[in-house]
């Protein structure tokens, strides 16, 4: 018995190898893991059309759980839009962020490059120079470079990089010692090599791939994007390039500046016209759709502050309720320009705490063409609109005086009483049995429904006053002959 038993566990050590062998040889039929990796393109300039597209390719990515590689060819953009992409991808709750920079990430481009955990860099590429500019070359105010140096000394920091070179790429007064060594980021790094470069002050740091390698800003190198996956880990990578939708690509199109200038000139034109002749038809949608078109496409890059569209639509509203027969003395419309103005220049200026002289004159520039556009429209309305056919679809007959009221003998009029059809402040519409008529008052605010006579001609207007005094509602130092802001429809030729 005790011989079996023996036999027994001699056999059992002797096919323990071989069932190991076994076990070993099904891992080795074991696929890999593959790791979904997300590509996004940071090429180009950096503009609120990419903020839209980094912004849901990384929305993209947290769903998958996948590796975010940014493939960075670029020479930097808009300041504001790049710390949006910076946030949007220090923020992305996914295993592995990692910055191919294939080429060059200059200026916004190395902050976006600085947010990744690693980053990776192809031979003969460069990265740095983050100093805030004009078109002119001139350097930004000192406000503006000092937001932009606090940035990429934080987000240096945050991924255990040493600051000062992220400091130096932005304020050239900073300089480097060949002597110095990288700043020591916990209480074991310890016996980092010498950078082995100087730089002067007065000198931006721009870093080569062989400099990034000596300060630890570049992890490895490497010349395609599967050569970068496995240089940081990420082997047997399934690839999904993010593609730039439809949505992004609206977005970049409505925040380019010849666009917005459009939607704010149809905007504000449409505007003018559903306050000044009170008709609400095709051409207030078209004016609503205009301003939600360039609100949206500010507002979705979370660029623009909310104070922008808070003024904005203060501004309208006051002018309502200086058009309203409510008495405001015109303060409401001062205001109500006012909050227009501000508003559109906040929605298109973007982020203060970055704007520079440049972005501010792109503003006013685009602001300015608005408003030329605007004047010009109104001045073909005005010329041509009388005789235009396709024009008269949009006319709101119950407030424009009737054309064939200008032939008659103005010494009929004389004497007249009628009943205003709209607001007069002083200038609008007045019904005078059943023909409308062009009618001014001396200045006075008449609200409609007010019985008035005519007491002279003013050219083809006819100069009214109230049947009853106390029906006058304020008045306005402006002459008849100038005082047509408000009036009660648009303004035609004779």
């Amino acid at each position: 018995m005790k011989q079996l038993s023996l036999r027994l566990i001699l056999a059992l050590l002797l096919a323990t190898p071989g069932i190991a062998s076994v076990s070993r040889a099904q891992d080795t039929t074991r696929k890999p893991t593959t790791h979904k990796v997300h590509v996004i393109d940071i090429a180009d300039e950096v503009d609120l059309g990419m903020v839209s597209y980094v912004t849901r390719a990384v929305a993209d990515a947290e769903k998958d759980n996948a590796v975010i590689l940014l493939h960075v060819n670029t020479l930097g953009g808009r300041i504001d839009a790049a710390i949006k992409i910076r946030d949007a991808i220090m923020n992305a709750k996914v295993p592995l962020t990692i910055a191919f920079i294939d080429k060059r990430a200059i200026s916004a481009g190395s902050l976006i490059s600085l947010a990744a955990k690693k980053i990776v860099m192809s031979s003969g590429s460069t990265m740095g120079a983050a100093t805030p500019i004009y078109s002119t070359g001139e350097k930004a105010s000192e406000k503006v470079n000092s937001f932009m140096r606090a940035e990429m000394r934080a987000t240096a920091e945050k991924n255990h990089r040493d600051p000062k070179y992220a400091e130096a790429m932005v304020d050239e007064s900073r300089g480097l010692d060949s002597t110095d060594q990288p700043t020591p980021l916990s209480k074991n790094d310890t016996g980092l090599a010498k950078i082995g470069f100087s730089l002067a002050q007065g000198k931006l740091l721009t870093l080569t791939t062989d400099d990034a390698l000596k300060v630890h800003y570049c992890d490895t190198t490497a010349e395609t994007i599967s050569a970068a996956l496995e240089a940081v880990g990420v082997n047997s990578a399934e690839i999904i390039n993010a593609e730039e939708g439809f949505g992004d690509k609206l977005v970049r199109f409505l925040t380019t500046g010849i666009v917005s200038s459009l939607l704010i000139m149809i905007g504000m034109a449409g505007a003018f016209y559903t306050i000044k002749t009170g008709h609400f038809g095709a051409v207030t949608l078209a004016a609503v759709a205009a301003f939600a078109l360039f609100f949206g496409g500010q507002f979705i890059t979370e660029v623009a502050p909310m104070l922008a569209i808070i003024l904005f639509m203060a501004g309208l509203t006051l002018l309502l309720i200086e058009v309203s027969p409510v008495p405001t003395f015109g303060l409401a419309g001062v205001l109500g320009i006012l909050g227009i103005t501000i508003g559109l220049f906040l929605a298109l200026a973007g982020d203060l705490r970055t704007l520079t002289p440049e972005r501010t004159t792109q503003t006013f520039v685009t602001l300015a063409i608005s408003l030329t556009g605007v004047i010009v429209l109104g001045y073909l309305i005005i010329k041509y609109g009388p005789k235009s056919t396709w024009l008269q679809k949009f006319r709101n007959n119950a407030t424009t005086a009737d054309t064939a009221f200008y032939a008659t003998d103005s010494a009929l009029i004389i004497g007249r009483q009628g009943i205003t059809q709209t607001m007069l402040r002083p200038a609008g519409i007045v019904l005078l049995g059943d023909r409308k008529v062009d009618a001014v008052t001396n200045g006075e605010f008449l609200s409609p429904g007010t019985p008035v006579s005519v007491i002279r001609m003013s050219g083809s207007r006819a100069v009214v006053q109230a049947v009853d005094e106390d029906a006058v509602m304020q008045h306005d130092d402006q002459s008849p002959e100038n005082g047509d802001s408000f009036g009660g429809r648009l303004p035609r030729t004779t």
